[in-house]
């Protein structure tokens, strides 16, 4: 590949990276954005990226758990695994975040409460307050939004 491809998987790995991702998962999952055809196999990777194989196990695991950004197909009478985006997951995972951040405000909730009983300093307790209305804000609009986007998108 280029260079330019591998500034370009540099800089997918370093948005990642600020999104919590493992430095590695991040160039990894950039790898798998800009491959043609869109998936690789565990080789491929390994060389792409010139990590160890168990450095690129240990990160593909880390992108299969959970939310499952990636996951792994294989062809017949082929014993190679091949890596591509699970754009579905992807699109859930969007699709969840007023659960996520329901979650987040329960605690925000709790936090307020205890600053409060606590007398801590009002201010930063008023901060909190604005947040967890800004994030009421984003639950209660999301819907609306994911109906108009599948309306857009032609997306049932």
């Amino acid at each position: 590949m280029d260079e330019k491809v591998t500034m370009f998987i540099e800089r997918i790995g370093v948005r990642s990276e600020n999104m919590g991702f493992p430095p590695l998962a991040g160039r990894i999952f950039g790898c798998l954005l800009l491959a043609e055809p869109p998936y690789m196999t565990f080789e491929e990777l390994c060389e792409r990226l010139g990590a160890s194989k168990s450095t690129i196990s240990n990160n593909l695991q880390f992108l299969m758990r959970g939310d499952c950004m990636i996951d792994y197909f294989t062809l017949p009478g082929d014993r190679k695994r091949y890596f591509k985006i699970n754009t579905n997951n992807w699109i859930k995972k969007v699709q969840d975040i007023p659960e996520d951040i329901k979650g987040s405000n329960e605690l925000i909730e709790e936090i307020m409460a205890f600053r409060r009983e606590n007398n801590l300093d009002e201010s930063f307790t008023r901060n909190l307050e604005i947040i967890h209305s800004f994030h009421e804000f984003i639950i209660e609009k999301m819907p609306d939004l994911i109906r108009e986007w599948k309306i857009k998108n032609k997306i049932s």
